[in-house]
């Protein structure tokens, strides 16, 4: 969709969009979520959400950018902190000073609860998962290469288990920052030690 002037009125009215779908996703998978929906949610009309967006996935791709965006808390994050880090982390409980900085970017998107609901819905695993891989891949690959001392074809399937397999253990655990979380933590991280 062509770019449209940003003023605040856009802002809101996109903002006010994105809103409506996480509030309909509280009650309502994202498979069954219409466009209807969140205009009846938003109180506007379709050709106000069409003036914004093509289609439901375009906003839902806005409000997970907007998620992942939290996993920027550090620049220099890598591959070794895609799980918690043994050396540092003996007792696997967080860091005093970013209890953060050790949590997968699905995790750390997932603990505001604002984007939370994103990860509890069973429909958007897939898209969430692809997401994060195209996001990720272009840094994370190399680093993988790198500490793996494998080629990169190998580092794409290894970083694919490493994302898939994270995501479903924080789904499993409800994607909360559990003892049980840290103990999982602890058992991938003795399994993907270098």
């Amino acid at each position: 969709m062509a770019d449209r002037k940003t003023d605040r009125r856009t802002i809101y009215t996109k903002n006010l969009i994105k809103d409506s779908l996480l509030d309909l996703l509280k009650h309502t998978p994202y498979e069954k979520i219409t466009v209807t929906a969140i205009c009846k949610q938003s109180e506007i009309t379709r050709a106000t959400f069409y003036l914004h967006y093509s289609n439901i996935d375009e906003v839902l791709d806005e409000v997970l950018d907007e998620a992942l965006r939290l996993t920027e808390l550090d620049t220099n994050f890598s591959i070794s902190h895609l799980f918690v880090h043994a050396e540092t982390e003996k007792t696997f409980s967080p860091a005093p000073d970013d209890p953060d900085i050790y949590l997968p970017a699905c995790q750390r998107a997932a603990s505001n609860p604002k984007y939370r609901i994103l990860f509890l819905d069973e429909t958007m695993s897939h898209h969430i998962l692809e997401k994060l891989y195209k996001r990720e891949k272009g840094k994370k690959i190399p680093e993988i290469m790198n500490t793996y001392r494998v080629s990169e074809w190998e580092a794409d399937k290894l970083f694919l288990f490493m994302l898939h397999g994270s995501f479903a253990v924080n789904k499993a655990l409800g994607w909360n920052k559990s003892p049980d979380w840290y103990r999982a933590q602890k058992v991938i991280q003795s399994l993907i030690q270098p």
